[in-house]
């Protein structure tokens, strides 16, 4: 099953949606599949960077006055998923 808003699953869905699902909902969706599926700290870092460059995608996307805060965003979460991360991988 897949999650319906970015962010930590211990957060309500609409707090997660307002405050991370606003433009990288799909790229949320497929990085949790990849914690889900789980596997190494390699694997782990191979998910990680997957969605940086799946939300990078995105924020070039779309009208330009947006690119800084939604960079700011992407690099942000990026770095939450890289600390906050084991917690919620399936390693093997």
């Amino acid at each position: 099953m897949s999650s319906a808003a970015c962010g930590p699953a211990w957060m309500p869905r609409w707090l997660r949606q307002k405050l991370f699902g606003w433009f990288f909902e799909a790229s949320c969706i497929k990085h949790d599949d990849g914690y889900r599926k789980g596997g190494s700290e390699l694997r782990r870092l191979e998910c990680d960077w997957k969605f940086l460059m799946a939300m990078l995608r995105d924020t070039f996307n779309g009208p330009t006055t947006k690119i800084p805060l939604k960079l700011a965003v992407a690099i942000s979460f990026f770095i939450a998923v890289r600390v906050g991360g084991p917690l919620s991988f399936n390693y093997k």
